[in-house]
């Protein structure tokens, strides 16, 4: 009876195994046949490699979603108890003194299968370079703790006392940033030697980052294990971990072994010395932008770089990568990369722009139906080791519009032509004729159509799109916006569309808005009227609840003359009427509108002979009229006899104009008339911009006329002319 009980049992345990393989296996095959678009690694074996160390089992595999072709994975572990890594080569190293930004998806198993610890991201110089890993203390021949993620330093030495020998059993000179999926929370006696500790008062699954080869990395515990009433002691140790910049969800606390994939972008600033890592901010099968999770942290970059400050010209390079290792629990842990630092540096963005308005949209902003908009993708390449060659887009185009056209224009001047006649549900795969280099920088992408006719207010949710190539995966995603059902809005002037003041008069115009959409008079939407007084913009006006506008000039605000008031009424949702006028013409006048106070006449010497003394400096006289052009006025002037050094002069003030030669003398004498159109120049007229050096005001001296200073006031007068 014992043995047959005992034979059920094993039979048990081995169907209970097995089941665990399947679910690996489907588990496995499920994230293959899911995988997202990424870059080949193989043909960038140059800049990034898993031929580390013959510790590690990692390996290139290819993914099997017919919808991501070209994809390759890294898969950084196969079994238990294996260490994984991928490196950057010497080739493909990271400059921390500029901007990187890496793109990537990560695979971190499923809660249907034994959850293995995790992995991290890894900036490291350890002198080991390519063959670098987390080690068991010298002289321990034990396997490496899982909680190491092949980074961390080894916990597995029960009398290890030091924190700064604990430190060096880590990969040196480094930063990791973990994503623990496994919690490793063993506190007490039993705890030292069994590597189990580093989650220590931690969120059983959680993202976080540190320096694995810093002691300040690790908090110390000890166990006194003294016996025979203290006469022999003996303390054993066990470690946890600080976790910086920690990331948790707690709507859904397994976040991290879900079954699917996660995006994850970091960007480093060396400016402020910042990484900002962000977690989940796309989704892997729209590719649409997601809120995500988000950290930043300071990195010293004396810790990653030894050599740290460089010269000016000398690149501050840092390898960079992937481990994991696992212990007992084994589940796929799974990388996709979008980029290589430096490889193809671009920056994408996308927009849509209303047309009529030249204005791009900000999230949320709204149009109205049958608005022309213009959807732009921007691929700017900024620098790189090699062209951003063969580019392929596959396009989700945002709803709600009604394409008609679509182009790309290059850098260089050429324009590529679109046919539409491949897009289905809005989706269109799209290969660019050129590459993209430091000759020919730029691609913009357009998509131009109308916003289509809707009966209610409609959103229209941002999609994302991709870029890809085998070196370089980029992504865009357009602006969520709203369309608004058209409306018909009419703006009634009340008042009269005419008005006539006399100078230093006030107004008031009046006006009634209507707004109808679909055929409901009166909806409830906001409305305000913009208002221009000669082209310069009054503040808006707020139409009341029965649609009246009033508005209340000043006499200050009009110029003498015509002016032209400009009204358009516009609604909340960008709806807008006709623009309509008022013309206000203010009772003109005829006035001086410059002459200049004091002028002066050439030096000069003496002939002894009669002759003429032209003017110096730049005179200024000018009239204003604006009292209609069917006005005419005359202009007179006189002067004051000449004295030369406040004696009378052999001499007198002429004004000459063409043939004619007038003397001034103490009555006026008319020099001009003509008449000036209001609307040209608002009716001014510049006297001394007609006169040329020998004509206009000058002094006629008489022959044996003695040196001296001249003087003499010349008055200037307007009067109304008989037409």
């Amino acid at each position: 009876m014992f043995k047959r009980w005992l034979s059920a049992s094993l039979i048990l345990l081995a169907v209970c195994l097995r089941s665990n393989e399947i679910t690996a296996r489907a588990d496995y095959s499920d994230a293959l046949a899911t995988a997202p678009q990424g870059i080949l690694i193989n043909k960038t074996n140059p800049f990034l490699t898993v031929d580390t160390t013959d510790k590690s089992s990692t390996s290139i595999v290819n993914g099997k979603n017919s919808e991501a072709p070209g994809t390759q994975i890294v898969r950084l572990h196969e079994k238990p108890y294996e260490f994984g890594a991928i490196w950057s080569t010497d080739s493909g190293y990271m400059d921390l003194k500029k901007v990187q930004k890496f793109s990537m998806w990560v695979y971190l198993g499923s809660q249907e299968s034994p959850v293995s610890s995790g992995m991290a991201f890894v900036l490291q110089n350890d002198p080991a370079g390519l063959g670098a890993l987390a080690k068991s203390p010298a002289g321990k021949k034990t396997k490496l703790p899982s909680e190491t993620l092949g980074v961390w330093a080894a916990d597995n030495l029960a009398h290890q006392g030091s924190k700064v020998h604990l430190a060096e059993t880590a990969i040196q000179n480094s930063w990791a940033l973990e994503f623990d999926t496994r919690h490793n929370g063993m506190d007490g006696a039993s705890a030292a030697g069994q590597g189990q500790s580093f989650d220590l008062n931690a969120a059983p699954v959680h993202i976080a980052s540190n320096y694995p080869a810093q002691s300040t990395t690790y908090i110390q515990h000890a166990t006194d294990k003294g016996f025979l009433g203290g006469l022999l002691s003996r303390t054993d140790y066990h470690y946890s971990m600080d976790h910086k910049g920690v990331l948790v969800d707690p709507k859904n606390p397994d976040f991290l072994a879900t079954g699917k994939w996660h995006h994850l972008s970091l960007r480093w600033d060396p400016r402020t010395e910042q990484m900002t890592y962000t977690f989940d901010d796309r989704d892997p099968k729209t590719n649409n932008p997601l809120p995500g999770l988000r950290q930043t942290v300071r990195i010293d970059p004396k810790k990653i770089d030894p050599a740290w400050p460089h010269s000016a010209n000398e690149p501050a390079k840092v390898r960079w990568g992937f481990t994991s290792a696992t212990g007992a629990a084994h589940d796929e842990n799974l990388v996709i990369f979008e980029n290589i630092p430096g490889l193809i540096v671009v920056d994408t963005y996308g927009e849509i722009i209303d047309v009529e308005r030249k204005q791009a949209l900000a999230p949320r902003d709204q149009v109205v139906s049958g608005d022309e908009l213009q959807v732009a993708y921007h691929l700017n390449y900024k620098s790189g080791r090699q062209t951003w060659a063969d580019i392929r887009a596959k396009l989700r185009l945002p709803d709600g519009i009604n394409y008609e056209r679509a182009e790309i224009l290059y850098g260089n001047g050429k324009k590529q032509v679109l046919s539409l006649d491949e897009m289905t549900d809005r989706q269109i795969m799209i290969r660019l004729d050129q590459e993209l280099s430091d000759v020919n920088d730029t691609a913009m992408i357009n998509f131009y159509g109308k916003a289509m006719e809707v009966k209610e207010t409609k959103m229209v949710p941002s999609v994302g799109s991709s870029f890809t190539s085998t070196a370089r995966v980029a992504s865009i995603a357009t602006t969520q916006f709203r369309i608004n059902p058209h409306a018909d809005v009419d703006l009634q002037i009340i008042s009269p569309n005419s008005v006539s003041l006399e100078a230093n008069q006030d107004t008031t115009v009046l006006g009634k808005v209507v707004v109808t959409c679909n055929g409901d008079m009166g909806m409830n939407l906001r409305t305000k009227v913009k208002a221009a007084l000669n082209d310069k913009p009054l503040d808006d006006l707020p139409v009341s609840a029965d649609g009246l506008i009033r508005l209340p000039l000043k006499a200050s605000q009009l110029k003498p003359g015509n002016n032209v008031l400009s009204l358009r009424a516009v609604t909340s949702h960008g709806d807008a009427s006709q623009r309509v006028k008022v013309n206000i013409k203010v009772a003109g006048e005829l006035k001086f509108a410059m002459v200049s106070p004091k002028e002066n006449f050439q030096s000069g010497t003496l002939s002894g002979t009669p002759q003429l003394i032209k003017r110096a400096g730049r005179w200024k006289l000018a009239i204003q009229d604006t009292r209609g052009k069917d006005k005419q006025w005359s202009l007179s002037a006189q002067a004051t006899p000449l004295t030369v050094d406040r004696q009378p002069a052999a001499g007198r003030v002429v004004y000459v104009d063409g043939d004619r030669r007038l003397t001034l003398s103490n009555t006026p004498t008319r020099v001009l008339t003509r008449s000036c159109d209001e609307k040209i120049n608002d009716g001014k007229y510049e006297v001394t911009d007609d006169w040329k050096a020998d004509t206009g005001v000058l002094l006629e001296l008489n022959g044996g006329s003695k040196a001296g200073n001249y003087e003499t006031k010349i008055t200037w007068s307007l009067q109304d002319a008989p037409q």
